[in-house]
């Protein structure tokens, strides 16, 4: 079992956007995407996505009170260290391999991260050889994340598989640590705690509708020339990727009826068949938490502005755009070879490893009412969106015997595990 030692509250730092820099980019993004749609006909809502995300993340401040979706570790610490404590137990389970490589999926502002490493320094593991990969596309959130987490010797690399390295702080244990373009460039052979939080949710999606039993995909063309918006249109002809899904069994299965609109993350089951592959090969864990559901996701394809709701058609490059996981689909993908758990509400995944707990410890340590009323009201916070998250864990086939005669962390499951 592990131990820890008791650890402090942690408090958000914020910065702030200028509205300048928001126009700019609406203006550049806009007239990318009318100039391509003129040249070549409508886009996809993938290709439109992509390129707005892309655009928005190198932008300005996009996390916490002042941009535009808080998640959940920046609610609170307790969030990092249930993760980390999830991946400890099933690495434990696993029989402690060493060396061990922690990777994140889309690190946001490296916050989780920071919680994961020092409660992972407060434990017997704290020596552990362990390196950190971070997989960030955006070089302006990884100077942001390099802040948080490392001393002042961050190195910049051209012509290495990543491209920046460092060394952690003190306090987070001093472990190397790598940020890389792609979970493909990640060194091999090593067994992996791999955590994603909210990263297949910001993954490009096409929308498709059944009609005639045949599907269709919907593009996206221009609106209004002057205003610059933009709005769906329906293909009449196929596409290779409305071709495509006509072929994949799992949405043969679904009895989804004529007129049903439904959305597809080719992008999303590409990775998660790489993640399958590299914890089957060399041994892992894997720890995905978004908002979901665990069957075909139908018209959920949104933005977000300033924590309010807005239409992802309006303003590409400077709106949060997302769209809900299709858990069954990720399973599915995955393939035999692994055990899959969940998806169940993030709420049963904290409670049931004691976050209560947890929290009446770090209660004790708080200086004064400020902190505490901090403290509490994050606690609070994360339970409350426990029914819009969901919490999916995945290992290896060859853990089953083992796990048959534990219950498995998080997921209150025992004896559901064939020998």
């Amino acid at each position: 079992m592990m131990r820890f030692l008791r650890l402090k509250p942690r408090f958000i730092i914020r910065t702030i956007t200028t509205f300048q820099n928001h126009v700019l980019v609406k203006q550049d993004l806009t007239k990318y995407f009318q100039d391509k749609i003129r040249i070549n006909g409508p886009i996809t809502v993938a290709e439109y996505m992509r390129e707005s995300l892309k655009t928005y993340y190198n932008s300005g401040q996009v996390f916490g009170s002042d941009g535009d979706f808080i998640t959940s570790p920046e609610i609170s610490q307790l969030y990092g260290e249930m993760v980390m404590l999830w991946l400890l137990s099933m690495w434990e389970k696993a029989g402690c391999p060493s060396p061990l490589n922690l990777i994140e999926l889309g690190p946001g502002t490296g916050v989780m991260m920071t919680d994961m490493l020092r409660l992972l320094k407060q434990t017997q593991y704290s020596s552990l050889d362990l390196s950190i990969h971070m997989v960030e596309t955006s070089k302006k959130c990884s100077l942001e994340q390099a802040n948080k987490l490392c001393s002042s010797d961050l190195k910049i690399e051209s012509d290495k598989c990543y491209y920046q390295r460092g060394i952690t702080c003190e306090k987070y244990g001093k472990k190397e640590i790598f940020w890389y373009e792609s979970i493909d460039d990640i060194p091999r052979n090593t067994f992996s705690l791999i955590v994603a939080q909210e990263f297949f949710d910001a993954l490009p999606i096409h929308k498709f509708r059944k009609i005639n039993e045949k599907w269709h995909e919907i593009v996206i063309d221009i609106e209004n020339y002057l205003s610059g918006t933009f709005r769906y249109v329906l293909c009449k002809t196929s596409t290779t990727t409305s071709n495509l899904i006509s072929t994949i069994e799992y949405y043969k299965c679904s009895n989804l009826k004529n007129g049903t609109e439904i959305e597809v993350g080719l992008d999303a089951a590409i990775i998660m068949q790489k993640l399958s592959e590299r914890i089957i090969m060399d041994g892992g864990i894997f720890l995905c938490i978004d908002y979901g559901h665990d069957k075909p996701i139908i018209d959920t394809f949104r933005a977000f502005s300033g924590h309010q709701q807005v239409n992802p058609l309006h303003n590409p490059g400077t709106v949060d755009l997302t769209a809900d996981v299709d858990f069954g689909r990720l399973k599915d993908v995955a393939g035999t070879d692994v055990l899959a758990f969940g998806p169940i509400d993030q709420n049963m995944f904290l409670d049931n490893m004691m976050i209560n707990l947890r929290y009446q410890n770090l209660l004790t340590l708080t200086k004064n009412e400020k902190e505490a009323t901090s403290l509490t009201f994050g606690y609070n916070k994360l339970m409350e969106m426990g029914k819009k998250f969901k919490i999916m864990g995945m290992v290896p086939a060859t853990m089953a015997p083992i796990l048959y005669n534990y219950s498995i962390s998080g997921f209150g499951l025992y004896n559901t595990i064939k020998k």
